[in-house]
This record gives C-alpha cells, sequence and structure tokens, in this order.
C-alpha cells in the first residue's frame, strides 16, 4: 500500500519550477499567436452544472468526474472547453456581437478509465471563432492551428483534415445500417481495421464502395486523394464533402500552408457535435495527436441560440516534452539578480530590493556571505549580485563577466529611477 501523503492520485502530477517555466513560456508563445490573430482570452468555472455537458454529442461525458452538490445540483468538473464557451456566448452576448474570436488556456478534468499513461488533469490552449460559417472561419482557424505549431518551433508536423459528412454519406450511399455504421465508425475510432474489413465483407453493398471501406486507411494524402474518391460516389453528401475539402485545400496552397495539411477520409468525430471538417494534428515521435479541432454549427441550439461555430485545441502537457527534446527555447521569467548584505547594510537592501523589483528587475534574496552567494549564484543561472556593504555603498559582481564594482547606493537607486 502507498503512503497516499507522498503521492499524488493517478492522472495527475506535480511540476518542478524549471518544469513549470517552461510550460508558461510554451503557454506564453500559443497565447502571442493567439492574441495576433484577435483572439481575446475567456475564462469559465472549472465547475459547471452537468447540463452544459450532457447532451452535446460528446463522447467525454463518461470521463467527466462528477458529484452532488449541497444544493441538490450535479456539478461536474470542466472537461470540454468548447460547450461552456458556447454557453457563455448564448448567455452574455446577441446575433449583433457575432463574429465572436475567444481564446483560453485553462486545465482540463477527464476520468480515463483505462488511464493508459493520460493525464487525468491537463492543459489546452486553443481558439473558437463563434458566428463565422463556412470557408473563411475553417481558414481562418486552420492557418492559426498552423501558425501555432510554426512559432512554437515545430516544423515536422501534419494537420490530417477530414469531414464529418463524408463517411456519414459514404455509408448512407451503401445502404449501411444505423447500427451497422456505428458499429464501422467505433472500430475506426478504435483504429481496429481488421474488425472494420470483417463487418464490411459481409455487406452486400456496391463492390466500389465495399473496396473503398475496405482500404479507408490507403486514403490519406494529399489533393489526389479527394480526386480518387470523386469517381466512386454519386450521393451528394460525401461528393458535397469532398469538395468542400478541395476548397480548403485550395485556400491552403494559396498562402503556402499547404504542405503542412493532409487529408484523411477516414476520420471519424470522436466528439459527435462536429458537423462540418473535423482535424488533427501530429509531429514526429509523438504516436497520439497534439492538436484537435473542427466545426460544431449546432452545438449553441442547446443553449437555446443559434450561431456557427469552429475551433481547435493544443494539448500542452503532450507538446511540453516534445518541444524541450526537440532543444525549443523558451523565455522564463525568473530571478536573475541576487541581493546579498552585511548586518550594517540590511536596511539599505531590504528598502532598495523593493525599489529595484519595483522597477522591472527580478532579485532573489541570499542569507549568506558573499563567497557562498557567489558559488549559489554560478549554480543556479545568475547573472548579478549586488552586496550591500552598508548603509552607503553596494558592490556590484558581474558573474559572466568576473567584473567588480562599488558604488553609491544612491547611484544605484538613481540609474534605475
Amino acid at each position: 500500500m502507498i503512503n497516499k501523503r507522498l503521492h499524488t492520485p493517478e492522472g495527475v502530477r506535480d511540476f518542478k519550477p524549471e518544469e513549470y517555466a517552461y510550460k508558461k513560456g510554451i503557454e506564453k508563445i500559443i497565447e502571442t499567436t493567439f492574441i495576433s490573430n484577435g483572439y481575446k482570452r475567456v475564462n469559465t468555472p472549472a465547475l459547471e452544472f452537468s447540463e452544459v455537458f450532457t447532451e452535446v454529442g460528446s463522447d467525454v461525458g463518461l470521463e467527466r468526474y462528477s458529484f452532488l452538490s449541497r444544493e441538490g445540483d450535479i456539478l461536474v468538473m470542466r472537461s470540454d472547453m468548447t460547450p461552456a464557451i458556447c454557453r457563455l456566448a448564448a448567455t452574455a452576448y446577441s446575433s449583433e456581437d457575432l463574429p465572436l474570436r475567444f481564446y483560453y488556456i485553462e486545465n482540463m478534468f477527464r476520468y480515463n478509465e483505462k488511464n493508459q499513461g493520460k493525464q487525468r488533469e491537463f492543459t489546452q490552449g486553443g481558439i473558437e471563432l463563434l458566428g463565422e460559417a463556412g470557408i473563411n472561419g475553417d481558414c481562418e482557424v486552420l492557418i492559426c492551428a498552423i501558425s501555432s505549431l510554426l512559432n512554437l518551433g515545430l516544423d515536422s508536423f501534419k494537420i490530417d483534415i477530414g469531414h464529418a459528412e463524408f463517411l456519414e454519406g459514404a455509408l448512407d450511399e451503401a445502404g449501411v445500417s444505423e447500427i451497422t455504421a456505428k458499429e464501422i465508425k467505433t472500430a475506426i475510432i478504435d483504429k481496429n481495421y481488421v474488425m472494420v474489413s470483417e463487418i464490411i465483407e459481409n455487406l452486400d453493398i456496391n463492390n466500389e464502395i465495399k473496396e473503398f471501406l475496405c482500404n479507408l486507411p490507403l486514403y490519406l494524402g494529399g489533393s489526389e486523394v479527394l480526386e480518387k474518391a470523386k469517381k466512386i460516389f454519386k450521393n451528394n453528401k460525401p461528393l458535397r464533402a469532398l469538395e468542400y475539402m478541395q476548397k480548403i485545400c485550395s485556400c491552403l496552397k494559396g498562402c503556402g500552408l499547404d504542405k503542412y495539411v493532409c487529408f484523411d477520409l477516414g476520420i471519424v468525430p470522436q466528439l459527435e457535435y462536429y458537423t462540418g471538417i473535423i482535424f488533427r494534428g501530429y509531429t514526429l515521435g509523438c504516436g497520439y495527436s497534439i492538436l484537435s479541432g473542427g466545426r460544431y454549427d449546432k452545438l449553441s441550439l442547446n443553449f437555446e441560440s443559434n450561431f456557427s461555430a469552429v475551433g481547435f485545441a493544443l494539448k500542452i502537457d503532450e507538446l511540453a516534452p516534445l518541444l524541450e527534446a526537440k532543444g525549443v527555447k523558451v523565455k522564463k521569467k525568473k530571478a536573475d539578480t541576487l541581493l546579498l548584505y552585511s548586518p550594517e547594510g540590511k536596511n539599505s537592501a531590504l528598502s532598495a530590493g523593493i525599489k529595484l523589483r519595483k522597477g522591472g528587475m527580478n532579485i532573489e534574496n541570499f542569507y549568506g556571505g558573499i563567497e557562498d552567494g557567489i558559488k549559489y549564484a554560478e549554480k543556479n543561472g545568475f547573472g548579478g549580485i549586488i552586496y550591500f556593504i552598508d548603509n552607503e555603498n553596494a558592490e556590484l559582481y558581474n558573474i559572466s563577466e568576473g567584473e567588480e564594482a562599488i558604488v553609491k547606493i544612491s547611484e544605484l537607486l538613481g540609474a534605475e529611477d
């Protein structure tokens, strides 16, 4: 039996200062990208009424942490930002305010029974574009997703794009029953293509469509995949989805970003509220997606409103170790100056420290002698030391250059004014 005082629950973790600083540095890059695209930050509660997430076509319903409040309401921990932001937009804004561009960087909470190494508390950063229907909104969000990964220092990545209506339309054209269609979709989500083939082989459907469905994993690539599929189907629904993805391809090609995307006709929406494009981002060295998103034009109906919407989320906890292993540097806010003082210089040191910090310096106090202070500074990467000799004089140490200089405290503080 583990000593629970010394461990965290399964699926959650501590972050040491350096780890957390690196993660916050990544978040800052993401945030800067979102802001540069015109998105404004919102914050929704970590606790919501369960009704916000129920009946919204989300398969994370079984993974939510829920409990009964003292008032008798069922409350849930935030498992997905999209329904919460839809609720916010529906209740705090009117149709005249559209379009709305929101972004967030928040922790989510999901109980994964199988766990499989997945965190149960994790950080996501994403955008939601509300009230902008069609190709313009979809391309804007995709461009922002690609820009986010490029700004983080990734270059070897692909965003797989599919469409919620394509596979559904293909199965409809083949005359597959609703129950069988659900079995096929579940097997695809589980990447059990052996089962997919077994189910399809036993169906009495058009041979060309049967062959297509059995070879679904092969329909992954550029615009040629879309052209190839268009020769197979006749009905409007799958053809409409294919033609729409061709427009997406043309848009991204026009701005030089088509090399970062491919089309996956086998994508099945794991969140059932998706109504249009669906996409997931992958990079080298990672066997799971680092971002996901799509269009969800009907989700707002659950909140007594009606607006189109599209968005995506970056999985920050998955990105951090990948970027660090790649050697990507991020800006970390930390103290870069060490403050020491003799007994005679204590009062002037503490008062000067307040003023210098107010002026923008990041200063850490050290309670020891100057020799120990130098060793500590060198070990922990401090650039300089200010040693207050008495109430009038201070000695400055430039650690990297190995230089020392004695200055008047009044001059030191005057230089910071």
